[in-house]
């Protein structure tokens, strides 16, 4: 395909570029170059070749190239008069012809750059307003005003010949490409198709630079000795009686066509016959040089072919490894976290824990402490089996626990580590994976936000504490938290969601549910039970008077703190079956903890302890939970 698009580029653009490169810079050498570096900037760029009418295209790259020729390189006046010395029909119309031209040139060299250019290619290469003012991007007015001021100039230096000289000039049949036309486009062609890169891969440019230099060297080497790649023509043809030029607008050839002194003619003092053999050699050894690249070239491509199928391998090898992994590294996103935010989300428990094996533990032993719980209602004994399941899920979800004690943050004793809102949302995620109710993305970004907002506010909760703060009211904090986290995560997910965790009937209920925010207390939290609050009343002073040494005439001094508590559990004390007593609610545990935390303040600041016990008591992680046992 981009080499079908230069070929026609070549086809359709390369009289014309020869023309505009040679009124442009009036140096044939000059406008060689230019025209074979405009070819090789539209072979780096084939896929911007037009499919259709690619000359305006083609004409602006030549503009580009021939503008910045000429700024390289703006001859001086003295160097205008042999630019264009081709040879004519004869010797007095070509002696006049390079005169108008030199006169000409110099006057349009004084013109600005703007002016000329409008000039030369309205006047020189038959541009209508329109089609120049495209081509040097410029409004139609601004073009024809450029024209006007610079024909009035070249007036003032030529007087009324200047608008003959152009039209003279235009008319006037072309100078040949140095080395003669064919011999030009082969040069061109080389240069081109030698830059031509045919794919993306290493290999492909690295076998299309090397191609374009040989194939420069090879076309200079031509160029220079006057050939085309016909080679042999040149040497049998007659240096006596050439045959009139041919305009290049017409059909172009250099076949049988003397084109004026070759360097190999101009060199002096040698018979026609040394010079033959001399050229001979000469197209020898560029032939020599020509296979060689070419050689060099086949070996490059044949070499890039390997590559490429090596290169194919590869990527078969890496799609075949990719769909061998697709489902390790699914298998890995469902046991892996969904959520890691906060400082901790990304600690080695969390991100190295199988999170689906641990969803599916904390599933069985809430499923199957629900069953113990039922059969305990009903009187019944439960199966073995329920205690097993139960216990052999515990030990599984141990493991997270022993990786993640003392790094979660936590007052509680126990199972302050499942309860931190990281946990808890991956286990809710991960279990919602198990039963095909994946959370949705919009459900993923709230619970990241409720965790970190928990995370801020447990931080701000530290701040305020002292050395003088019971942990029973640092543990209280932290379970207000942590349950209103439960419940707004409860709050995201849809009704269908919820039912996968949550029996209404035991919703918050302790040893039931082992979402809910009790799990951090049950372990150390003791259960006062009595026939009535009196009774429960007394055991909580007995636990007080023994694990802090309070003296015998201190005792008396914990009857009013005692009715303080009694009083702010009262709510929590209506008379329980007794095989109902540890199964409290979030609420109930709430109001128990407050009445500690009141509790403890009191006796702390009372000052009825001794240092050591003063130490145990702000150190304790009791709360006291008040139960009521119905007579039987």
């Amino acid at each position: 395909m981009a080499r079908d698009r230069l070929e026609r580029c070549f086809d359709e653009c390369a009289q014309r570029a020869w023309r505009l490169a040679v009124h442009w810079l009036g140096d044939g050498h000059e406008a060689f170059d230019v025209v074979q570096q405009a070819f090789v900037v539209a072979a780096t760029k084939p896929h911007a070749i037009p499919a259709d009418n690619i000359w305006p295209w083609f004409r602006q790259v030549v503009i580009n190239e021939a503008r910045n020729a000429r700024r390289k390189h703006r001859p001086a006046p003295s160097e205008q008069e042999n630019q264009m010395p081709d040879p004519g029909p004869n010797p007095a119309e070509t002696a006049a012809r390079t005169e108008t031209s030199a006169e000409l040139r110099q006057a349009l060299n004084t013109l600005p750059e703007r002016e000329r250019e409008a000039i030369v290619l309205t006047h020189l290469n038959g541009l209508t307003h329109a089609q120049a003012a495209d081509a040097l991007g410029i409004p139609v007015k601004t073009l024809s005003s450029h024209v006007s001021r610079g024909m009035d100039r070249l007036k003032g230096k030529l007087g009324g010949r200047g608008e003959t000289m152009l039209a003279s000039l235009a008319a006037a049949p072309l100078m040949t490409p140095p080395g003669g036309w064919e011999g030009a486009l082969a040069s061109w062609k080389a240069a081109a198709f030698g830059s031509l890169t045919t794919g993306t891969t290493a290999g492909a440019v690295a076998t299309g630079a090397l191609m374009m230099k040989k194939s420069l060297a090879i076309a200079g080497m031509i160029v220079a000795l006057g050939i085309g790649l016909g080679g042999g023509a040149l040497i049998t043809q007659s240096s006596s009686n050439p045959p009139p030029r041919t305009d290049i607008a017409a059909a172009p050839t250099d076949s049988g066509e003397k084109k004026g002194p070759t360097p190999l003619e101009m060199e002096g003092g040698s018979n026609a016959g040394d010079k033959e053999d001399a050229l001979a050699a000469k197209i020898a050894a560029a032939r020599a040089a020509e296979k060689q690249a070419h050689e060099e070239s086949d070996a490059l491509r044949a070499k890039l072919k390997t590559l490429e199928g090596e290169r194919d391998n590869a990527v078969a090898s890496a799609e075949k490894l990719e769909a061998e992994l697709a489902p390790i590294r699914a298998a890995q996103a469902e046991r892996g976290p969904t959520f890691t935010f906060g400082k901790y989300g990304t600690i080695e428990g969390v991100t190295g824990s199988n999170w689906k094996e641990l969803a599916g533990a904390s599933h069985e032993v809430i499923t199957n402490l629900r069953l113990l719980r039922e059969a305990q209602l009903k009187g019944e004994q439960p199966s073995r089996e329920v205690y097993l399941k139960i216990q052999e899920n515990t030990e599984k979800m141990r493991t997270y626990e022993y990786d993640t004690i003392g790094v979660l943050p936590t007052w509680a004793k126990h199972n302050g580590e499942f309860t931190h809102p990281i946990s808890h949302s991956n286990l809710i995620a991960s279990e919602l994976k198990s039963a095909g109710l994946p959370l949705s993305e919009t459900q993923i970004a709230e619970i990241k936000r409720l965790g970190l907002q928990w995370e801020a506010d447990f931080d701000a909760a530290q701040k305020k504490y002292n050395d003088n703060t019971p942990r029973a009211e640092k543990m209280l904090d932290e379970y207000l938290l942590k349950g209103a986290f439960v419940d707004a995560v409860w709050d995201v997910l849809t009704q269908e969601q919820r039912d996968v965790f949550i029996d209404p009937k035991w919703l918050h209920v302790s040893h039931v549910d082992l979402y809910c925010t009790t799990l951090m207390i049950i372990h150390t939290s003791p259960i006062l039970t009595g026939a009535d609050i009196g009774e429960v009343r007394g055991k909580l002073q007995q636990m007080l008077v023994k694990n802090y040494a309070i003296p015998e005439d201190q005792i008396e001094a914990l009857g009013p703190i005692l009715d303080t508590w009694q009083s702010d559990v009262s709510g929590i004390i209506a008379p329980v079956p007794k095989a109902q007593t540890q199964f409290y609610t979030y609420d109930q545990g709430a109001i128990a903890a407050r009445a500690t935390v009141k509790l403890v303040k009191a006796i702390r600041d009372y000052g009825m302890l001794d240092d050591e016990h003063r130490a145990l008591l702000l150190d304790a992680y009791d709360f006291y939970i008040p139960r009521v046992i119905i007579a039987d």
